[in-house]
């Protein structure tokens, strides 16, 4: 059989097998290259038979084909449910993590810059605060990026599209400060105030693609959205925004969570609620 053998199987026969697979995927060997974390003309070499793989290579292949690994008891049943990540989608998850915490902390300082910055017009603003703004820009897209990674491995494509609005908003909210080379500050304050109405805009889309979560992973993903959505909510308002703020940090550490959680690799596929 194709899940006993393949580990040890030899060129020719080893490309057709994992090309009838990836076929019967109705995968590209382009998308197959982007789970795997190879080159394509790796792939292609191997498929044609020109060059045997290593057996890290034909695992992780096995891995993102959803080819069974040989067990020891061939008459022990497998387990119907799948993994929702490979090996290598859980070092992206793991580093988006890190990046959510270096996100965090940045942010949690430059939060308190603004406000300081916003509440007197006498402060300076600090000469690095550009690279601050610039940090914590891109700390933030890699971090969401590990959700765009869980959307696109379950097929959430509200989660997806809310992560690209995410960036996108928040990219256009840092740029605007950077390209202006300076903070809103008490003088204009009322623009300090569209732009968190804007990131709470930001927060809506995203926060129901965690919720639409509940579906694979469970119960949690729907009150942490849930915490994101009223946050959300509390910015656009503006009211109770001080509140916003403690809710705000608390959904980041739980999103923060959320992508350690999935970096250990113990969620599976489920099939219903």
């Amino acid at each position: 059989m194709v899940n006993q053998t393949l580990l040890t199987m030899k060129q020719p026969e080893l490309g057709k097998v994992i090309q009838q697979q990836r076929l019967s995927k109705g995968m590209t060997q382009e998308e197959l290259v982007e789970r795997c974390n190879i080159n394509v003309r790796t792939i292609q070499r191997i498929e044609a038979g020109e060059v045997t793989p290593r057996a890290f290579t034909v695992k992780t292949i096995m891995e993102v084909l959803d080819i069974q690994l040989p067990t020891d008891d061939p008459e022990k049943p497998r387990p119907t449910a799948k993994p929702t990540f490979s090996t290598i989608d859980q070092r992206q998850l793991w580093w988006a993590g890190i990046a959510g915490v270096i996100y965090f902390l940045v942010s949690s300082y430059e939060v308190f810059w603004n406000i300081v910055l916003m509440a007197d017009a006498g402060v300076e603003q600090p000469e690095y605060f550009t690279l601050l703004k610039t940090v914590v820009l891109i700390s933030y897209a890699a971090f969401a990026y590990g959700f765009y990674l869980v959307g696109q491995r379950t097929g959430n494509k509200v989660l997806q599209f809310g992560v690209v609005f995410l960036i996108l908003v928040n990219a256009g909210i840092i740029g605007t400060d950077i390209y202006s080379g300076k903070v809103v500050g008490a003088e204009d304050v009322w623009f300090g105030v569209f732009e968190v109405m804007a990131f709470g805009v930001s927060l809506i889309p995203f926060s129901i693609g965690l919720i639409l979560s509940k579906k694979t992973f469970g119960q949690h993903y729907q009150v942490i959205g849930g915490v994101g959505l009223l946050t959300g909510l509390i910015f656009i308002t503006w009211v109770f925004k001080v509140i916003g703020l403690l809710t705000w940090a608390v959904f980041d550490i739980a999103c923060i969570y959320l992508l350690f959680k999935h970096s250990q690799g113990k969620e599976t596929v489920r099939d219903g609620f």
